[in-house]
């Protein structure tokens, strides 16, 4: 039902030419950004500019003299709580990152493993998986994957299997929490999802999927992720790994333990909001920014740098988005691709939402996510009126398909992305191909599961709601 109710929010019925010269402009823009021959930033930005200009020219763009519009239609379009999570927890993660608590803890799970390749490989994926759901993927891929290096490299392991499995765990572990990826932040948003709640309907999930992907990467890679059996290589690699030292990166104590300290005291506040007085009535952008001028504060000798740190393409590039998003909207480019789901996954029947979390996955392994889930956020809830009439299993096919689509490819995700090229840095050779084949097993089975989970939360939500 709320596949289509947006049509109603539409500000002027479009012609028929008019939405389709717009619904070119989005698939030419979509393929652009696939191809990554124009930078992504750039790219939105020209495109929205695009969009704007021939929306107004058409008459389709609602204005501030209009009733319930009282700010330029551009500034309304904008997704503010997003940006605004994007730019707290950038500068939080980035500082905390400094003070090197995230790699104090990366060394003592590597020494925790005992030199054990399988035992390496359970641990770190385990460390990939957690520090995904607090860390933004790429951070947390070059923390881990930067350690992951160093220590096959003296333990004579051949890095890929362990690197591979990371960036597929990556986007696992984006599924744990509320503001783990992107698509989680943009669809929980818009489906009025709390952190707390995201987190309780995740969890079982993701503790599967990291079950099944550490037998998926048994069963692929072989020896090379066997257990050790000999005595003596046991006790030669214990001794490599008890030589790594864990306060070699940590350059204050003060700011270690305090950054440790906050680090916890955000996890809860994110999860505990809604029962804070006063900060309950707040999103949990407002969350994120508490978390930054924290971090800023303890960190006060180097403001100006940390805030270079933000990731600003980023934030440029959501302005962009949101801004085509708005007018795709306006121009009923999003009803008729609406409608289109509503036919397939009527089609579907039952299997409705797991046939949207598929469609969602393919498009998520060779594009971009983040412009995905917002289209989708889009369609299914463009106002809260509207998202919640939509069901919540329907919400979850997004969140797992455009999070675990991203493993199919070496370009699906950031994290796969940053895993190759921490492997052509090193020259450890991987090909496009020889990823795929790799990938499509593992999302294959992950997106399985999450079949099947989708079913049981359509019970589980349904039961709960009654």
């Amino acid at each position: 039902m709320g596949i289509l109710a947006f049509a109603e929010a539409a500000h002027a019925a479009a012609e028929p030419y008019q939405t389709w010269t717009f619904a070119a402009i989005l698939v030419v823009t979509l393929g652009l950004l696939a191809t990554e021959r124009v930078h992504k930033t750039v790219l939105a930005l020209l495109s929205a500019l695009v969009c704007l200009f021939l929306a107004e020219y058409w008459k389709l763009l609602p204005h501030p003299t209009d009733p319930g519009h009282h700010l330029p239609v551009y500034i309304a379009m904008i997704e503010w709580e997003v940006i605004g999570i994007v730019i707290g927890a950038t500068v939080f993660v980035e500082i905390a990152a400094r003070s090197g608590v995230f790699t104090w803890v990366s060394v003592k799970v590597l020494k925790a493993s005992r030199g054990d390749p399988f035992r390496l490989l359970i641990l770190f994926s385990i460390l990939t998986a957690v520090f995904s759901a607090f860390l933004d993927n790429i951070t947390a891929m070059i923390i881990i994957g930067s350690l992951t290096v160093v220590g096959c490299r003296k333990l004579d392991f051949d890095p890929r299997p362990f690197l591979i499995t990371e960036g597929i765990m990556t986007n696992v572990g984006g599924l744990l929490t509320l503001i783990s990826s992107i698509p989680n932040i943009i669809v929980g948003q818009a489906a009025e999802i709390s952190y707390l709640r995201f987190l309780i309907v995740s969890v079982p999930y993701t503790i599967v999927a990291t079950a099944a992907t550490m037998f998926v990467a048994r069963a692929l890679f072989g020896k090379a992720v066997r257990p050790l059996r000999d005595v003596a290589l046991r006790e030669k690699n214990l001794a490599t790994v008890r030589s790594f030292d864990e306060w070699e990166t940590v350059q204050s104590m003060w700011f270690f333990w305090s950054s440790g300290v906050v680090v916890v005291l955000v996890i809860l506040g994110f999860a505990l909001k809604a029962q804070i007085p006063v900060l309950n009535q707040f999103g949990i952008e407002v969350v994120a920014m508490i978390a930054a001028a924290v971090m800023l504060l303890l960190h006060a000798k180097d403001v100006e740098h940390a805030l270079d740190d933000v990731e600003w393409s980023l934030v440029f590039f959501f302005v962009g988005l949101f801004i085509i998003i708005g007018v795709m909207a306006q121009a009923g480019v999003l009803l008729e691709i609406g409608r289109l789901l509503s036919a397939v996954t009527g089609a579907a029947g039952s299997f409705g939402a797991v046939a949207l979390m598929w469609l969602t996955a393919a498009f998520s392994s060779v594009t971009d996510n983040i412009p995905l889930a917002a289209m989708l956020a889009k369609i299914f809830g463009p106002t809260p009126d509207v998202a919640a009439q939509v069901p919540r299993e329907q919400w979850w096919a997004v969140v797992f398909g455009a999070n675990l689509g991203g493993n199919v490819t070496p370009i699906g995700s950031a994290s796969t992305v940053v895993a190759v090229t921490i492997m052509k840095k090193h020259k450890l050779k991987i090909g496009f191909l020889e990823f795929v084949k790799l990938g499509v097993v593992f999302a294959g089975v992950q997106l399985a599961l999450a079949s099947g989970y989708l079913f049981v939360l359509k019970w589980f939500l349904a039961e709960s709601a009654s």
